[in-house]
């Protein structure tokens, strides 16, 4: 016997060859269901978008021919064929609205930003702290930041600070407890 069927024989003694053909099916089942998934987002999102444009087509006509009939209608009803003062009145009325609107950005921002916030929380999107990534279930994390919300209930002042610098302030404390807790992690290690 040479040295190859030696090798063959053990191979076939451990089963290597039925593993290594389970796992070239294994790794040719997970690749096409990559690619299936991949086929099938792209193939919603193309028909989202030709959907999404269809309708914004068809809802702009609508608006439009909506938008004349209610001009000329204005027109006809209170100013007896003067077109120009049913459009006035129809452009008065999207000027009060788009200055509405404008005046409600920072709420609509807030809300879907809470929104986003709140759509994500138990995901694995959601937004982790420096601590909770170093030390991710560390009793260690959690024993810090229950002291940083201890010490800022403590040093709470009369003038209350606004949320981003409120936020920053916690930040810098827990970094500090951390940095402070990595040099007697370390200490400990060194022995010293």
């Amino acid at each position: 016997m040479d040295k190859q069927q030696i090798i063959e024989q053990i191979k076939d003694y451990f089963g290597i060859n039925a593993l290594s053909e389970q796992i070239r099916i294994y790794v040719t089942l997970q690749s096409e269901t990559i690619k299936t998934t991949a086929v099938d987002g792209g193939t919603k999102a193309i028909h989202g978008a030709i959907k999404g444009a269809g309708f914004a087509f068809l809802g702009l006509c609508i608006f439009l021919f909506f938008n004349l009939m209610l001009g000329f209608g204005l027109s006809e009803w209170f100013f007896n064929s003067r077109y120009w003062t049913g459009f006035s009145i129809l452009t008065g009325f999207y000027i009060i609205f788009a200055i509405i609107f404008a005046a409600m950005q920072s709420i609509i921002k807030k809300k879907v930003e809470d929104g986003v916030i709140n759509g994500i929380k138990g995901t694995p999107l959601e937004l982790k702290t420096i601590p909770q990534i170093l030390y991710p279930n560390s009793t260690v994390r959690k024993s810090i930041e229950k002291k940083t919300k201890e010490k800022a209930k403590d040093k709470e002042i009369k003038t209350t600070p606004t949320e981003k610098e409120a936020k920053k302030a916690l930040i810098e404390q827990v970094n500090e407890e951390t940095e402070l807790r990595n040099e007697q992690l370390k200490n400990q290690i060194k022995g010293e």
